[in-house]
């Protein structure tokens, strides 16, 4: 821990120093993928992994840091991408699913579903709200917030930056497993099938007034969809692990981001994409897998020592 934050406390340090052309340079490819991130959404489009490394690429080509970009992000977008096929796989490997222990963690937590509550309280069919347009748009920033993070930290601390990968991708298999291991319905299915009330799709009647759908290139056209990986919610532990890492590099400004975190598990159990349930598992996924990142070191050195003391202790003669 230690030395992570010398590395958070060298990264400002080197900001304050920058040149106002290192600065341009950083706020430049932000605004860039922002804009590109608007245009997408509004299209109905996500900004996935493989169409960010991209045109990302293409802005670091323009800046004269190709090879460095190639050499620290690639392996983690290809690992991303292969969780991804794998997530798809399972629904291949699998029979049963899960339904009824999430409705009944959340009914003891809440007596009630709160996906029902909330779209009994705030929805109207055929009456769109700003909040549930802003419910949508942040559905839709699901990739591309953790990955413009992952753009700061890796201009402004490489170490942190690897950091940060590392912890989404090990996030990312080990929700994998537990898609095989535990695969589950989530409410608005449940709905469908009569395990709950009808469950509203706010999503297809808010991007009803989106622009015309547009078809990017993506690898994602050929990763098969798995409706039954629900828990944990990805799309509610990636904004938890960023927020974590941006509060460990701006801790002056960091506990305002615990509002993006927090915002989207109100969105996804709005839009009825998930449970309480699947929020609460994906937190304590997150939030070991940020301890086991961030203390590594000292975690491995301990046990070595542990291992090393196992070894080196007498063995005693056995008693006649």
């Amino acid at each position: 821990m230690e030395k992570l934050q010398t590395h958070i406390f060298k990264a400002r340090s080197k900001w304050k120093a920058a040149g106002a052309h290192d600065k341009a340079i950083l706020v430049a490819t932000l605004s860039y993928l922002v804009l590109i991130t608007a245009f997408m959404v509004w299209h109905q489009e996500f900004f996935s992994p493989d169409r960010f490394f991209v045109l990302a690429f293409l802005m670091m080509v323009l800046l004269g840091r190709a090879w460095s970009f190639l050499w620290d992000w690639l392996p983690p977008i290809l690992l991303i991408l292969g969780y991804e096929y794998l997530r798809g796989l399972v629904p291949h490997l699998v029979t049963k699913v899960h339904i009824r222990t999430m409705i009944y963690f959340d009914k003891t937590i809440f007596g009630t579903v709160p996906t029902i509550a909330l779209q009994q309280w705030l929805f109207r069919s055929g009456t769109i709200h700003w909040y549930d347009q802003a419910a949508v748009v942040l559905y839709f920033l699901h990739f591309i917030v953790p990955l413009l993070a992952a753009m700061v930290f890796w201009f402004l601390d490489k170490h942190v930056f690897k950091l940060y990968m590392a912890a989404m991708v090990l996030l990312s298999y080990l929700a994998f497993l537990t898609y095989y291991i535990f695969p589950a319905m989530p409410p608005w299915m449940a709905g469908q099938q009569g395990f709950l009330p009808p469950v509203a799709h706010i999503m297809d009647q808010v991007l009803a007034n989106f622009a015309h759908p547009i078809s990017l290139p993506t690898v994602y056209n050929y990763v098969g969809a798995n409706l039954v990986a629900a828990v944990p919610s990805l799309h509610a532990a990636y904004p938890l692990m960023t927020t974590l890492f941006f509060y460990k590099k701006f801790p002056r400004y960091g506990a305002w981001a615990f509002l993006y975190p927090a915002a989207m598990w109100f969105t996804v159990v709005y839009l009825g994409e998930h449970y309480v349930f699947d929020i609460v598992v994906a937190i304590v996924y997150v939030l070991v897998i940020f301890a086991l990142v961030t203390n590594w070191r000292g975690i491995t050195n301990k046990a070595w020592q542990k291992l090393l003391q196992f070894f080196k202790r007498p063995v005693q003669a056995p008693v006649k």
